[in-house]
């Protein structure tokens, strides 16, 4: 059976990411050596050498995380058979680069106009996350909705992410603690999948609407609506949509399962794995984050 490839997003950075990689195998040097040549200085300076607080920005954090990502794919993906894939934020970017959706040097400079204008609403609409646990998504929806902020993301029932404003989130995590519920604040640096992030989609439409994409090779489970697409024009609408609507992930991953039972998770570090587990523990998973797992 083929397995679903799944990419892990924003917060899976860690510093000196790649720099094995770049000592060892030819694609990982060129594949970043062009990444300085798009970008117009020396990124790899970043990923190697940046403090975990630098890196960690998203106009540098989304890019490195899309790098890493499809290098690691490009080392395995003979290896191993697909059925489908599906991304958590920015991993659907890189989950549209292993579903030949667009070419390496398209993709990264989609997620750097992404990136870029996601840091200008982090300046301009300052805001925050938190993660709830112990609270029915009903009652979070209704709590949200009474404050002002958002259902950012929606990882397994027992793990859901708010996102607003700092008065909106605190709010908020007032009215969940005298519900019983846990809320634990998340090291971010904006109030992701949120309205707040709004006007980064104007930017993000332009270069996608003006980029040229191919027909994929597999269905990608799209966070937006959770449902597997292969039309050119929904993947386009979602990938523009997910900016400020939540992520489906829980949705995301049983629409997968229908398709296999057999998940490889790829990124910096093991993050999605452990969600997974909390959807559906009849699911087997193998992740792949750096040189010792190659």
């Amino acid at each position: 059976m083929n397995n679903c490839f799944i990419f892990s997003g924003q917060g899976s950075h860690r510093p000196g990411m790649s720099f094995n990689l770049y000592n060892t195998f030819q694609i990982a040097k060129d594949r970043i050596e062009l990444s300085n040549k798009i970008l117009g200085y020396d990124f790899s300076e970043i990923m190697f050498s940046a403090e975990e607080s630098e890196l960690r920005k998203t106009q540098y954090a989304q890019l490195a995380i899309f790098i890493h990502s499809t290098i690691i794919f490009d080392l395995i993906k003979d290896q191993k058979g697909c059925a489908a894939v599906a991304g958590h934020s920015l991993g659907e970017f890189s989950a549209l680069y292993a579903n030949n959706f667009f070419d390496f040097e398209t993709g990264l400079q989609i997620v750097n106009v992404r990136a870029k204008a996601m840091h200008e609403c982090e300046l301009n609409n300052p805001g925050k996350m938190s993660a709830v646990i112990g609270a029915s998504i009903d009652k979070i929806q209704i709590i949200c909705d009474s404050v002002g902020c958002q259902i950012a993301n929606i990882n397994s029932d027992s793990q859901i992410v708010i996102s607003g404003n700092e008065k909106s989130v605190s709010l908020a995590t007032e009215n969940l603690k005298r519900i019983g519920s846990k809320v634990i604040p998340l090291n971010v640096s904006g109030a992701f999948h949120s309205k707040l992030m709004s006007e980064a989609k104007s930017e993000l439409a332009n270069i996608i609407v003006n980029s040229k994409f191919n027909e994929v090779s597999y269905p990608i489970v799209s966070n937006f609506n959770a449902k597997p697409n292969t039309s050119i024009k929904q993947i386009k609408h979602a990938l523009i949509e997910q900016i400020d609507n939540p992520v489906l992930w829980s949705k995301s991953i049983k629409s997968l399962s229908k398709l296999s039972n057999k998940f490889v998770e790829i990124g910096p570090k093991k993050v999605l794995s452990n969600i997974m587990k909390k959807i559906d523990d009849s699911l087997t998973i193998k992740s792949y984050n750096c040189i010792e797992d190659l």
